[in-house]
């Protein structure tokens, strides 16, 4: 890994709360890197955009972004998620996309705005039953007055009769009385069983007569895979959605002829959901964004290799979405991901991150070192991004001992400031990042590999007196990287 550091001090805008120069981060551009040194280097907060890795500086910018990984293996789906993949097997199943078809999607989309993601408010309809606590009659009261009987407080704007007052007072007094005389109590009897679903019912009448069949609470739970229709798409489905990983970097032969489709859908998304222009939307901006990568692929790993990649989504032999990842030797973390917003109702954002939770289960079976999959960053200040702590069981990375905790055990202390020592419970401390001396640092300079204290030296010799002026740079580098990494990369010195 050849790394080239840069002395970041000055803030700039931030791109969640749009503070104009209040976010920090240290920074550096890699040259090339092995996938080992990043995985490191993400385990200590850094993050990749191209070939450039970044750290935010936790204590100090305006936005603390902690890095959030999932245990795969573990992973529990949520009912909102299985709602997510439950929509687009129904979708792959019913859906059309013909031209005379345009209504039934438009009946899709209107279904699943009104579902808001499967989630819905409870409707007039669904209300609690107010017949066993409330009379069955309403008195309306002058407007901008209220009055209260017991509990209960009304308001409108027809005038209530002078002599209603009383009667509801006297009314109430009945009622009261009434249930007092013959104990009613509002809600479910405690000294009864709870109440059991027709469906659970049913199912225990069928075991009683025979035995053979199982209950749903001693039946095995369906595996990830079993609720991604694209794994195991009906043969009489309207439409076919097909998840290709193609490698990006260096680019394969399937990347580079999708690679003009795959660019305008980024443009596509770009411009709609984040209103971005156009001109800033180009192929090199996509290419030094998305696409290139320094990670080397190596020789070891999955069938496919280490490496970035790009997850494409083919409905119908249309690219409809891409994530973008990189596969590396414990995880796969997720870079970025863009669709096409006319099929934003299929939610790709949540259903990508389960496909590709899915991917590292698949992967862990021949590869039991992979079971994580990074998500980014979590901002707790940030409502946008704090959706990353739902994929159970999630761990956030203390910026200060650089340990896994807890999604759950991290949100008290979020709540109370933005910045927090995560793993309060114990005292453990950031070993990797205590640097004692810098002559261990591996340097490249002139095309040779050299340690640090030795570079100085040979800076010395040839008449360059503020080679001691680097110590305080390089060991910065040192504790941000962790010394280990700085024993293993090339630091570039010109």
């Amino acid at each position: 890994s050849i790394v080239e550091f840069f002395d970041e001090n000055d803030g700039y805008k931030c791109g969640y709360c749009k503070s104009k120069t209040s976010a920090f981060s240290q920074g550096m551009w890699a040259h090339c890197m092995n996938t080992e040194d990043y995985q490191a280097l993400i385990d200590r907060g850094w993050r990749r955009s191209g070939s450039y890795c970044y750290k935010p500086t936790m204590h100090k910018t305006c936005c603390p972004q902690y890095t959030i990984r999932c245990d795969a293996n573990a992973f529990k789906i949520s009912k909102s998620k299985k709602k997510v993949a439950k929509r687009m097997r129904q979708f792959l199943l019913n859906g059309d996309f013909t031209p005379t078809g345009q209504e039934d999607l438009d009946k899709w989309k209107l279904h699943c705005d009104k579902n808001n993601n499967g989630e819905t408010s409870m409707s007039v309809d669904e209300q609690p039953d107010s017949e066993h606590w409330a009379p069955a009659f309403i008195y309306q009261v002058p407007a901008n007055q209220s009055i209260k009987v017991g509990d209960v407080s009304t308001s409108n704007t027809e005038t209530l009769p002078s002599d209603c007052i009383s009667h509801i007072h006297c009314i109430h007094n009945i009622y009261s009385h009434l249930y007092a005389m013959h104990n009613i109590v509002v809600g479910a009897d405690p000294s009864k069983p709870p109440c059991k679903k027709a469906k659970q019912i049913r199912l225990e009448r069928r075991k009683s007569k025979n035995p053979k069949v199982k209950c749903k609470q001693q039946q095995q739970a369906k595996s990830l895979n079993e609720f991604l229709p694209h794994l195991d798409s009906p043969v009489d489905a309207k439409h076919g959605l097909e998840v290709r990983l193609v490698r990006s970097s260096p680019p394969s032969v399937e990347f580079e002829s999708s690679k003009v489709e795959s660019h305008n859908l980024y443009t596509k998304y770009q411009t709609t959901i984040h209103k971005d222009k156009r001109e800033d939307c180009n192929m090199k901006q996509w290419m030094r964004f998305l696409v290139d990568s320094p990670l080397n692929p190596g020789t070891e790993g999955p069938a496919h290799g280490y490496g970035s990649y790009h997850n494409q989504y083919w409905l119908d032999g249309k690219l409809v979405a891409v994530g973008v990842v990189d596969i590396l030797p414990s995880c796969v973390s997720s870079v970025y991901l863009y669709y096409d917003p006319d099929y934003g109702f299929l939610s790709f954002g949540s259903y990508s991150a389960i496909s590709e939770i899915s991917f590292v289960q698949r992967l862990s079976i021949t590869h039991p070192n992979i079971k994580y999959y990074y998500l980014g960053f979590y901002i707790q200040s940030c409502p946008k991004m704090r959706y990353k702590g739902a994929y159970h069981p999630s761990y956030l990375l203390c910026p200060e001992s650089y340990e896994w905790v807890p999604v759950e055990k991290c949100e008290a202390a979020l709540k109370e400031k933005p910045y927090a020592r995560l793993n309060v419970l114990n005292d453990a401390v950031d070993n990797d990042g205590i640097v004692t001396s810098l002559n261990t640092v591996r340097c490249l300079y002139k095309h040779t590999i050299i340690l640090y204290g030795k570079y100085k030296m040979h800076r010395n010799r040839e008449g360059n007196r503020t080679a001691e002026n680097e110590d305080p740079r390089v060991r910065e580098y040192a504790q941000l990287v962790g010394r280990s990494c700085a024993e293993r990369m090339l630091l570039y010195r010109s």
